[in-house]
């Protein structure tokens, strides 16, 4: 009979599988490598895939449930003997406490994720944007505060704003354990129970990360960001505590990506997406109509041998077309409610806040790029939840993720791309309830041109995933 065993490495930190054959199982977890099509043209070797499970059988703990999974599919007869020491660590089992209550009641499914996360003790929760991701971290970590009032957690978000955003959120809703914010512009101050922290500040040279080792929780917001390449993915390697909880509105589109936010925190154990949420009438319904342009000329670079030249030329076509502006501009003075315009590049949300602020005189215009100041963003935020008639343009990278607008009614995809998780992320801001608001309305501006078709049509088939019903206007130049 065929048989694995697994255990910890020798640092404790990984597991490590051995058995009669897991060359089959290391090719199972490994996609093909797209760099080594090019490593001809550099010099070298790059290996043509890249593996999950190195040769001599370690792999990130995380990723134990999803090779127990998979070997059992293929023969349930198959013995995967997992050491005591391993499983404790694979699988930290938490205390479910009955009384945890905050200011919001839990929906049905928040219950149930905050019920996953202390049966296995670690994983990862995709909930789609709108569905309450925060409220459920307060609800998880509250019953880690019932447990043990001493306890101490990272909570990681990506961005600055987000840090406020959870810190006062986490006081709306009541909480009892202590929480602090540590940013660039914030001092770092021990002692409480929860610090909430941006990327940045956790991989900047200044910082001194050494306590995070022997933190009791770790949690990480939109979890979907943790890629092997980047900094924050190597400080999380080091960090000894097994109990450690992922939350995104949707998983990275590669599998590689897939494995390693598992590997490092744990499986999927929950996963509930914007249709699901609207066919149950969490969030609002959502429709896309789609602004299809047709340009009397197109760019002038067309070169075939430079892709990225090309890409460039279509870019910086569509962001000094006068035409496309005006249709936009149109589009936001129609605008009974509040909007929100998103764009890839300063250059081009520049030229078109300097354009709405001439034209639309009985709108409150504001454009919100990088260098705003967070205080300045929550600001503009608070007046929108609070007033009607606004035009926020926002640099897509910064508005895309986390942030929280009720009082949103339309979203316009002005920049361009296909990204997955940007789309529906971006949709996500708009789809939250509000006593005056029935339904989100998408404005997803089509460049018929070589890049801008292409795009769409990646971008329409997540509509159709998300059953998000769209019709195409035509606009001739």
């Amino acid at each position: 009979m065929v048989s694995y065993n697994i255990d910890l490495d020798k640092t404790q930190r990984y597991g490590n599988i051995r058995g009669d054959d897991i060359s089959l199982i290391r090719e199972v977890f490994s996609v093909p490598n797209n760099a080594a099509k090019f490593s001809r043209f550099r010099g070298g070797y790059t290996p043509s895939r890249i593996y999950a499970i190195t040769p001599a059988g370690r792999f990130d703990i995380g990723m134990y449930h999803e090779i127990r999974k998979y070997v059992k599919s293929q023969d349930s007869n198959i013995n995967i003997n997992a050491s005591e020491q391993f499983k404790k660590i694979a699988n930290p089992r938490v205390k479910k406490n009955t009384d945890i209550k905050l200011n919001l009641k839990f929906r049905d499914y928040q219950s149930e994720i905050i019920d996953r996360c202390c049966v296995l003790g670690r994983g990862v929760a995709v909930l789609a944007t709108a569905g309450g991701k925060t409220l459920t971290m307060a609800g998880l970590l509250e019953n880690y505060y019932k447990n043990n009032p001493h306890f101490s957690c990272l909570l990681i978000v990506p961005n600055l704003s987000l840090v406020s955003q959870t810190y006062n959120d986490f006081e709306e809703y009541g909480t009892t354990f202590t929480s602090t914010k540590w940013t660039g512009g914030t001092e770092l101050k021990r002692g409480y129970n929860v610090t909430i922290a941006n990327t940045s500040i956790l991989q900047s040279a200044k910082s001194d990360i050494s306590w995070v080792q022997d933190i009791d929780v770790l949690v990480i917001d939109e979890v979907h960001g943790l890629r092997k390449q980047n900094k924050i993915n190597k400080i999380i390697s080091k960090i000894h505590t097994p109990n450690r909880y992922g939350f995104t509105g949707t998983m990275p589109e590669e599998m590689i990506d897939q494995w390693n936010i598992i590997g490092k925190i744990g499986p999927i154990i929950y996963e509930k997406g914007s249709y699901e949420l609207r066919k149950d009438d969490y969030i609002v319904k959502a429709s896309t109509q789609v602004i299809k342009i047709n340009y009397k000329f197109k760019p002038k670079n067309t070169s075939k041998t430079n892709p990225l030249a090309r890409y460039k030329a279509e870019i910086d076509f569509i962001t000094k077309s006068t035409y496309r502006l005006s249709v936009i501009s149109a589009l936001a003075k129609n605008f009974d409610n509040n909007s929100l315009i998103l764009v890839d590049y300063i250059d081009h949300g520049v030229m078109m806040y300097d354009h709405m602020k001439k034209t639309l005189k009985d709108k409150t215009v504001y454009f919100i790029r990088g260098d705003v100041e967070v205080t300045e963003r929550e600001r503009i935020r608070r007046y929108m939840e609070a007033n009607n008639n606004v035009v926020c343009i926002a640099i897509s990278k910064i508005f895309s993720t986390g942030i929280n607008i009720k009082n949103l009614h339309y979203i316009v995809f002005a920049g361009s791309g296909k990204a997955k998780i940007k789309t529906l992320q971006s949709i996500g801001r708009g789809l939250r309830k509000n006593d005056n608001k029935f339904k989100l309305v998408i404005f997803d501006v089509y460049d018929n041109l070589y890049y801008g078709h292409q795009h769409f049509e990646k971008r329409s088939i997540l509509y159709d995933k998300e059953s998000i019903k769209y019709k195409i206007n035509i606009f001739n130049e």
